[in-house]
C-alpha cells in the first residue's frame, strides 16, 4: 500500500513537486500551447506529448516503485487524461475543434492544479475546537463527469488514510493546501489564520482528550528542533547562516544543483507578488478581504511590471520578464538576483528594518495581529485572489500571469522541501545525515534562535517537558555561554507567551538539557608502541585513542560545569552519544560514560544563593544504539555493549533500539547476504559466544557452527601474529572485553613491561597472547583487515542465533529496567522498518502481554524539522498502528494513556517541584552562570 500511495503522490503532484517542469513549458507544449489546429500541428503535439511522457516516467522512477510502466500511464489517464492523447485533451475542454477557446490552456492548467489540490484538502483536513486537523474518516464520493479524478482519495481510510497522510507531508509542505482548502470552504478573514502555524493534529476527539494530559519530548536534537516553515521563512527574508545556500550540497533526488539561485529566484518573486498583491489587488481597501474588490479593473502582472521598472528599473524588469516569458529551468546569477531584491525593497517599501519574523507584515502590516507565519499570510492572499477572479472573463490574463509566476515559487519552494525533509527511499544514518545538515545549518544563530526554537516546540500545547539535545564543546567557557543563552531564552519566552511572572503556577513546558558526544571516525594508520605519554601523544598511535581523550576531557568540562554553577544540575539531565553508529565503536564510550558516572562528581545537596538547601539531581544516560547496522546482530550486540559496559541503570535509556524490534524472518528475507567488515563480524560472533556462555540455551549445532566461523576470522585476522593453534575462543573473548577499557591506561601497562625487559625486541616475541592480540588492534597491518568487507550468509543458524540474541535482549532490558526511546517516523526513515506502523514498539510492547517482557519505551519526534512532525503526532501515529493491528479503540486509546504517561515518567527532567519554586530555580541558576561568567 505504501508504495502505491508514494506512486499516487509523485504523479498527481508531478508537474509542481520540483523543478523537473518549471514554466509548465513541456506540458503546455504536450498540449499544443503554441501551435495551430494542422496536420503539422497535430504531429508537434504527438512529439512533444511523447517526450513529455518519457521525461514523466523517468521523474517517476527516481522516486517511486510502480509495478510497471502500465501502472504510470494509468495514474496518468486518471490524473492527468490531457496529456494522454488528443480525444482525451477534446473531452477535457484543452482542446477544442472551433478556432475559438471558451478557456485558454494555460488558465485550464492552473485550474486543474488547484482541483487537486483541492481534493487533497478535502480528503486530508477538517476543523475541530479551533485547530487544523486530520480527517481521518472516509470521504463522501462527489461524482463529477468532466473531472474523472475528482475523489481519488474515496478509497482510503483509517489506517491507510494515515498512511498517506504521513506519506505527503513528508513530500510537499501541507501549507499551500490546506489555505486551499480555508479559502474553498468560506475561511477568508486573516483572523482564521490566528494560532495556526504547521501542526495538523492527526488524533480524533477521544485521542486528543488523552494528550491533553501532558506529553513529553525526551529524544530530539536541538538544532532539528525547528520545522520547515521557520527554515522557509529564514531563506526568504535572507536570515541565514552565512555561506549556507553556496554550501548547499543536495542529493541525488534533486532536479537542479543552483540551490543558491534558485532560492534567490524564490525570493525575488515571492517580493514582486506580495508587492502586486497590496498596489492591484488589495488597494485602496481598509479590509483586503472584501468581495467587491474582484469589480475592480487593474493591471495584469505583466503590465505592472513593465508599468513599475521598464523604465526606472530595466535591469530588473529584463531579468524578471526573462523568467516568465521563456519559460526555463536556468535561473540567474546570485549576484544579479541580490542586487534585485536590494532594488526592489529600496524602492517599493518603506522598510528601515524589516520584521524580524517575515517582510509579508511589513507590506500587508494590518495583518500583525494574526499569530501565525507570513507564508500562511502570503499563501492566503494569493488563494483568496485566484478564488475571486478565477470565473471572470475580465481577469484571464490576470490570471495566467499571476499563476505562471506563482507555480514557479512552488515548485522553487517543493524542491527544498524534498531536499531539507527526509522521504523513506533510502534507509541508513548516512543518507538522514545529509538532510540532517541541509535542514539545520540554515538558520541563523542569531539573539533570537533559541526563543524561535522553544516558541516553535511550545506551538505543540501538550508538551509539558522537552529535552533538548546538544553538543558537548571542548571549551568550558562554551558550553557554559550557551547553556546561559538557553536558559535566559527559555525565561524570556515562558514570561512573554505564559505571563509566569503574574501568574508563576500558570503551566508551561519545564526543560532539560542532555548533552551529546558526536561518534566520529578515525584512520587506520596506527602503531601502539608509538604512544607517548608525556606529551598525551595517541596520534597515530591507538586506534580511537585520541578521541576516547577528547571525550574524556569534554566530560571532565561538563562536570566542572556542573560542579562550579551547581544549580545548572535542575536543568543539565543527561548524557548521550549520537550520529552514525558505524563511525565509532561502542568500545570507546565505555571509559567516557564510566569517568561520568564517577560519583566524585556528585553530591547529595546542593545550597542556593538564599540558603536553601535543595537536592542535587543527577545526571541520566542515553545512547543511540540500535538505530542503524549493517547486520542485525551488530544493532543487538552494540544495544548490549552499552547496558553492560557503559553501565546503564534503571531509568538510563537507549536511543532507538530498532534491532530489538526487527522481525527477523522478513529482515533475513530481505538480507539474505549481507556485507559488513570482517573486524565487526568476529565481534558480533564474539558477543554471541559470550551471551551464550552464561544462558542454558544453546544448542550443540549452533555451538559447533559458532566456534568454527569465529576460528576462521580469527586465523585471517592474526594468523601471521600468533600461531592459529593458540586463538582459543575465550582468550580472544577476554581481548573483546580489554578493549572496553582506557586505551592510554592498556597502553602504558603495556610500556612498562617492554620497559623492565633487557631485549625489547624478545619482549615483543614472548608477550602473552592476550598482549600480542590487544597490540594487534592498534596496528595498521590488522586494522586494514579488520575493515576489509566480507559476505555473510543468513543462514538457518544465523538466523537462530538472531532470534536468541534478540530474546535474550528484549528479556535483559525488559528486567533492567531501561528505557528504549522509540522515534516513529525516525525510525522509519533511517532504520529497518517499512512503514510507521512497523514500528519496533509493537514487539517491545503489547496492550495484552500476560508475560513480563514487555519493555519500558517513550514516544518521541527526533528531528521535526527533518521528519515534519512532533511527539503528539508520533503518539497518534502509535495508536492508528494499534488499530491497524486489530486491538480495539478502547484498549488502544488506554495503551495511548499508558505510552504519555511513561514519556513524562521516564523524562530526565524530576523533581515534584511546584511551577513557582521552578521558576525561583531558573532564576538563581541564570544569575549564578552570569556571576560565573564575569571576569575576575
Amino acid at each position: 500500500m505504501i508504495d502505491k500511495i508514494t506512486l499516487l503522490i509523485n504523479i498527481s503532484l508531478f508537474p509542481f513537486q520540483n523543478l523537473r517542469f518549471l514554466g509548465q513549458q513541456e506540458i503546455l507544449a504536450a498540449l499544443g500551447y503554441e501551435e495551430e489546429k494542422s496536420e503539422v500541428g497535430k504531429e508537434t503535439r504527438r512529439t512533444a506529448r511523447k517526450h513529455l511522457q518519457i521525461q514523466i516516467q523517468n521523474e517517476i522512477l527516481r522516486k517511486a516503485r510502480p509495478k510497471s510502466m502500465d501502472e504510470i500511464n494509468l495514474l496518468m489517464q486518471k490524473f492527468y487524461p490531457m496529456l494522454c492523447n488528443d480525444d482525451e485533451a477534446e473531452r477535457t475542454g484543452f482542446r477544442s475543434k472551433s478556432s475559438k477557446r471558451s478557456i485558454p490552456i494555460e488558465k485550464m492548467l492552473y485550474s486543474h492544479y488547484f482541483r487537486i489540490l483541492e481534493e487533497f484538502g478535502d480528503s486530508l483536513i477538517s476543523y475541530r475546537d479551533g485547530d487544523v486537523v486530520f480527517k481521518y474518516w472516509k470521504n463522501d464520493v462527489n461524482h463529477d463527469k468532466q473531472w474523472k479524478f475528482i475523489d481519488f482519495m474515496e478509497h482510503y481510510k483509517g489506517q491507510d488514510k494515515v498512511h498517506f497522510f504521513h506519506a505527503i507531508s513528508r513530500f510537499i509542505p501541507l501549507d499551500l493546501i490546506i489555505i486551499v482548502h480555508f479559502i474553498k470552504n468560506g475561511l477568508h478573514d486573516p483572523v482564521q489564520l490566528h494560532e495556526f502555524y504547521q501542526h495538523v493534529n492527526l488524533a480524533d476527539a477521544a485521542l486528543d482528550d488523552i494528550l491533553r494530559r501532558g506529553v513529553a519530548e525526551n529524544h530530539i536534537h536541538a538544532s532539528a528542533a525547528f520545522n520547515f516553515s521557520i527554515l522557509w521563512q529564514a531563506v526568504m527574508n535572507g536570515r541565514i547562516e552565512a555561506g549556507y545556500l553556496e554550501k548547499f550540497q543536495p542529493n541525488h533526488l534533486a532536479a537542479s544543483f543552483q540551490v543558491e539561485s534558485y532560492i534567490l529566484t524564490a525570493r525575488l518573486l515571492r517580493l514582486v507578488m506580495t508587492l502586486y498583491l497590496k498596489d492591484q489587488v488589495y488597494k485602496n481597501h481598509s479590509n483586503a478581504y472584501q468581495a467587491e474588490y474582484a469589480s475592480y479593473k487593474h493591471y495584469p502582472l505583466f503590465d505592472w511590471l513593465k508599468d513599475n521598472f521598464a523604465i526606472e528599473d530595466p535591469e530588473t524588469f529584463q531579468l524578471l520578464m526573462s523568467m516568465f516569458r521563456e519559460r526555463n529551468c536556468t535561473f540567474a546569477q546570485s549576484e544579479e538576483l541580490i542586487r534585485a531584491i536590494e532594488r526592489i525593497r529600496l524602492a517599493f517599501t518603506d522598510i528601515e528594518e524589516p520584521e524580524l519574523s517575515d517582510f509579508i507584515f511589513n507590506i500587508f502590516a494590518n495583518h500583525r495581529g494574526v499569530k501565525t507565519y507570513g507564508e500562511n499570510i502570503f499563501l492566503h492572499l494569493v488563494i483568496l485572489y485566484k478564488y475571486r477572479i478565477q470565473d471572470s472573463p475580465l481577469f484571464v490574463e490576470d490570471f495566467e500571469q499571476f499563476f505562471r509566476v506563482f507555480f514557479i515559487y512552488v515548485s522553487i519552494k517543493n524542491e527544498f522541501y524534498q531536499q531539507v525533509t527526509q522521504p523513506t527511499v533510502m534507509h541508513g544514518l548516512d543518507f538522514f545525515r545529509g538532510y540532517f545538515d541541509r535542514a539545520t545549518d540554515g538558520i541563523s544563530k542569531d539573539g533570537n534562535y533559541f526563543k524561535t526554537m522553544l516558541r516553535t516546540l511550545f506551538q505543540n500545547r501538550y508538551l509539558k517537558k522537552v529535552e533538548l539535545r546538544i553538543s558537548i564543546k571542548n571549551k568550558l567557557q562554551t558550553n557554559k555561554q550557551t547553556l546561559l543563552e538557553i536558559l535566559k531564552s527559555y525565561r524570556d519566552v515562558i514570561r512573554e507567551d505564559y505571563g509566569v511572572e503574574d501568574d508563576p503556577q500558570v503551566e508551561f513546558p519545564m526543560l532539560g538539557i542532555v548533552y551529546h558526544l558526536i561518534k566520529q571516525p578515525d584512520n587506520l594508520n596506527k602503531d601502539l608502541w608509538l604512544y607517548d605519554e608525556e606529551r598525551n601523544h595517541t596520534i597515530n598511535s591507538l586506534h580511537f585513542g585520541e578521541l576516547q581523550e577528547q571525550y574524556i576531557k569534554q566530560i571532565q568540562h561538563l562536570q566542572e560545569l556542573r560542579s562550579v554553577v551547581p544549580m545548572a544540575t535542575n536543568f543539565i539531565v543527561g548524557l548521550d552519544a549520537a550520529s552514525l553508529e558505524n563511525n565509532t565503536p561502542v568500545q570507546v564510550f565505555a571509559p567516557v560514560f564510566e569517568e561520568a558516572r564517577d560519583s566524585k562528581y556528585d553530591a547529595l545537596r546542593i545550597v542556593d544563593p538564599e540558603g536553601n538547601i535543595l537536592p542535587r539531581q543527577s545526571l541520566f544516560f542515553t545512547f543511540h544504539a540500535g538505530e542503524d547496522f549493517r547486520h542485525l546482530i551488530s544493532g543487538l550486540r552494540r544495544i548490549d555493549e552499552v547496558v553492560r559496559y557503559c553501565k546503564l541503570h534503571a531509568g538510563d535509556r537507549i536511543g532507538h533500539g530498532i534491532a530489538m524490534g526487527v522481525d527477523i524472518g522478513e529482515w533475513v528475507r530481505q538480507n539474505p547476504l549481507v556485507i559488513l567488515p570482517r573486524g565487526e563480524y568476529l565481534d558480533n560472533l564474539l558477543w554471541i559466544w559470550g551471551v551464550y556462555s552464561y544462558t542454558p540455551k544453546l544448542q550443540t549445532e549452533t555451538l559447533v557452527y559458532l566456534e568454527r566461523t569465529i576460528d576462521r576470522i580469527a586465523a585471517e585476522l592474526f594468523g601471521e601474529i600468533v600461531s592459529t593453534g593458540d586463538l582459543r575462543i575465550p582468550v580472544l573473548f577476554s581481548v573483546y572485553e580489554r578493549r572496553f577499557k582506557r586505551r592510554t591506561k592498556e597502553v602504558l601497562k603495556l610500556q612498562q613491561l617492554k620497559e623492565k625487559s633487557h631485549d625489547q625486541q624478545q619482549y615483543e616475541r614472548s608477550m602473552k597472547l592476550q598482549d600480542k592480540l590487544y597490540v594487534a588492534y592498534h596496528q595498521e597491518a590488522t586494522l586494514l583487515k579488520m575493515e576489509e568487507p566480507i559476505y555473510v550468509m543468513s543462514n538457518e543458524i544465523e538466523q537462530m542465533m538472531m532470534i536468541d540474541m534478540q530474546n535474550y535482549l528484549i528479556q535483559k532490558v525488559s528486567v533492567s529496567g531501561i528505557v528504549i526511546e522509540v522515534n516513529p517516523s525516525s525510525n522509519e526513515a533511517i532504520g529497518e522498518i517499512d512503514s510507521v506502523f512497523g514500528n519496533q514498539l509493537f514487539k517491545l510492547q503489547s496492550a495484552s502481554n500476560a508475560e513480563l517482557t514487555n519493555v519500558l519505551v517513550n514516544v518521541n519526534s527526533d528531528d521535526p524539522m527533518v521528519f515534519n512532525t512532533n511527539v503528539s503526532n508520533e503518539l497518534v501515529y502509535m495508536y492508528y498502528g494499534m488499530l491497524q493491528r486489530g486491538i480495539g479503540r478502547d484498549a488502544a486509546l488506554d495503551w495511548i494513556d499508558k505510552l504519555r504517561k511513561a514519556g513524562m515518567d521516564t523524562s530526565f527532567i524530576r523533581g515534584a517541584r511546584s511551577r513557582k519554586q521552578y521558576l525561583q530555580i531558573l532564576d538563581i541558576t541564570i544569575a549564578a552562570l552570569e556571576a560565573y561568567a564575569s571576569p575576575l
